[in-house]
């Protein structure tokens, strides 16, 4: 399992509504209230090879403005076997 600290920026009108989503969320351990009003800090919790896909649902929901990445720890998985799942490496296209 991995774990990432992430900071949740919503507009200070849905900042509520989003706390509450995500203190119900089955992958979201705690979420805090940050001083800036509109930002919300959370722990979320899922499989390493799923956890682009958990960035990328909540970054959906609306009133969330952007997810940006703390921290993000595999420890678990070294600690079990020495190798961390991660899904494979996908060429981002952007445009200019």
């Amino acid at each position: 399992m991995a774990i990432a600290g992430i900071l949740v920026q919503t507009d200070t009108e849905t900042a509520e509504a989003v706390w509450t989503r995500l203190s119900v969320d089955p992958h979201i351990a705690e979420v805090h209230r940050a001083e800036v009003p509109g930002r919300l800090v959370a722990v979320l919790e899922a499989d390493s090879d799923r956890m682009e896909q958990e960035f990328k649902r909540l970054a959906a929901w609306d009133g969330v403005l952007s997810i940006d990445l703390a921290y993000l720890t595999y420890e678990d998985e070294l600690a079990d076997g020495g190798t961390i799942k991660c899904p494979p490496w996908e060429r981002k296209h952007r445009s200019a």
